[in-house]
C-alpha cells in the first residue's frame, strides 16, 4: 500500500495507516494524530543523530528533545510535514537502494553534483529540497542519472 511506510517507520497503528486512502486524508494525519512518539519511532528507523534531525527541522535541539519527551504531543503541523515527506525520501530511497537503509544513508551524506555538491541531508531543511532529493532518487530506482 502507498501509506504502508506510516506503519513500518513511524509504527503509526495499521488501522489508522489502513484509513488513509490518498492525499487528503494523508493531510488530515499529519495535522490530527502525528504524535512525538511517532517521530522518536521514525528517528530511531533513520537511524540520523538528534544534530542531524535539528538541522532538518525548524526547531533547535533542546526543543527537539523536549517534544520527544512527551509521548503524546501533537507535533507542529510543519514539524509533523517534515518528518512524513522524509519518511517519503525513506521510502522512494530504499526502493532505488534494494532496501539497503546503509546504502540510502550514506548517499544521503555523500557530495551529489545534482545538488551543487552539497550532500542531500544538507538540503532536507526546505521543502523544495526534499523534493528535489526525491526527484533524484526516483531517477537512480529508474537508472536515469543525471
Amino acid at each position: 500500500m502507498q501509506y504502508d511506510f506510516l506503519h513500518n517507520m513511524y509504527k503509526m497503528p495499521a488501522s489508522m495507516v489502513k484509513n488513509i486512502h490518498n492525499e487528503n486524508e494523508l493531510i488530515d494525519t499529519i495535522r490530527n494524530n502525528f504524535t512525538s512518539s511517532h517521530a522518536k519511532n521514525f528517528i530511531s528507523y533513520s537511524e540520523l543523530s538528534i544534530n542531524t534531525w535539528s538541522k532538518i527541522l525548524p526547531i533547535s535541539v533542546r526543543t527537539l528533545q523536549r517534544s520527544l519527551d512527551n509521548k503524546k504531543k501533537t507535533l507542529e503541523l510543519i514539524v509533523s510535514e517534515t518528518f512524513i515527506e522524509i519518511g517519503e525520501i525513506y521510502k522512494i530511497g530504499l526502493l532505488a537502494f534494494d532496501d539497503d537503509k546503509e546504502r540510502l544513508n550514506e548517499w544521503l551524506f555523500t557530495g551529489n553534483a545534482y545538488f551543487n555538491h552539497k550532500r542531500p541531508v544538507d538540503i532536507m531543511d526546505t521543502h523544495k529540497g526534499r523534493d528535489l532529493i526525491k526527484s533524484e532518487l526516483t531517477r537512480i530506482e529508474y537508472s536515469e542519472f543525471s
